[in-house]
């Protein structure tokens, strides 16, 4: 802060030097239209700042007592305008205190019909960082561009120096019985089946290795492989769609294999959740046809349904 006010007591000393020049090359105006309740001074500060950096960028600057204090942008600031010949009028609003942090805006305005032309925003960590926040913000505006592109190596932000926070994710286990939906050659018997998976699960996509063995009437397969799945809901309950790759085998042979997988994710908020879906197996092989014997076929599709349950 107190840097601010030293920087706005330079601007007024260059400026009661020469005020005629000033006016008389004047086009351009800088008010506060939010001052976000922070203190007269630092408010002041902040605007001399704004108005000094649009000098250093070449746009002369009208100062008029009645553009210093905080004002909304109506048709009486359009009136005033008008009356001292500014025909460009930057705004610079000021959002509060979000703790230590100070977000800050600057709009330009089209002077007679106070339409807007360009605005960017930055957040200043602290007041004291408002100086090259407001440095940011005009060459932003003037340049027709994002503030979060504009960034030196004198003036990148103290939040964007810090280091990375990484998304929340979260590692678990799932155990599961899959039933093969097609019958083998051999006798009738029960169904059989078990999976086990181990994921990692962001808010939208989930990753992990898995391993599943079923079997029915005398067909089964087994898989071992790597597989991922979107998840477009983050709420309680998402239906997922994944693919995998792996080794896989089925009819007394094996070899490279893919899977697909449908299904819905239930109690995603919970530590205990509940999938369940259908899963297709394509094999990459197929079994040879001897001349004597022939050995089990290997189907080109090994459609199953799967209930899991992670922890």
């Amino acid at each position: 802060m107190f840097r601010l006010i030293a920087l706005r007591t330079a601007a007024a000393v260059a400026l009661a030097l020469s005020p005629a020049a000033a006016l008389a090359d004047a086009s351009a105006a800088v008010v506060v239209a939010d001052d976000g309740g922070l203190e007269a001074p630092a408010v002041r500060a902040i605007r001399a700042v704004t108005a000094g950096e649009l000098r250093k960028r070449g746009v002369p600057v009208s100062e008029d007592v009645r553009q210093e204090a905080v004002q909304p942008v109506d048709a009486r600031l359009a009136a005033l305008l008008q009356e001292i010949g500014v025909t460009r009028l930057f705004v610079v609003r000021i959002g509060g205190r979000l703790g230590h942090k100070v977000p800050l805006s600057l709009e330009e305005v089209s002077a007679p019909r106070l339409t807007p032309v360009a605005a960017a925003s930055l957040t200043a960590i602290t007041l004291d960082e408002a100086d090259v926040v407001a440095t940011r913000l005009v060459s932003a505006v003037l340049d027709r561009r994002s503030a979060d592109d504009n960034a030196g190596m004198r003036t990148v932000t103290a939040t964007e120096a810090r280091p990375f926070q990484k998304k929340p994710g979260e590692r678990f286990w799932v155990v599961g019985l899959p039933l093969l939906l097609v019958h083998g050659d051999g006798a009738r018997n029960t169904p059989s089946g078990i999976s086990i998976s181990y994921f990692y699960e962001a808010e939208s996509f989930r990753v992990g290795a898995s391993a599943v063995a079923a079997s029915r009437d005398g067909s089964g397969i087994g898989w071992f492989g790597l597989d991922a799945a979107w998840l477009p809901l983050d709420g309680e309950i998402s239906p997922y769609l994944g693919a995998g790759l792996g080794y896989m085998g089925a009819a007394e042979t094996g070899g490279l294999g893919g899977r697909l997988s449908a299904g819905v994710e239930l109690f995603r908020l919970h530590g205990v959740r509940l999938l369940g879906g259908v899963d297709a197996v394509f094999p990459f092989f197929s079994t040879p046809t001897y001349l004597v014997g022939t050995p089990p076929q290997v189907r080109t599709v090994y459609p199953m349904a799967h209930l899991q349950l992670g922890f």
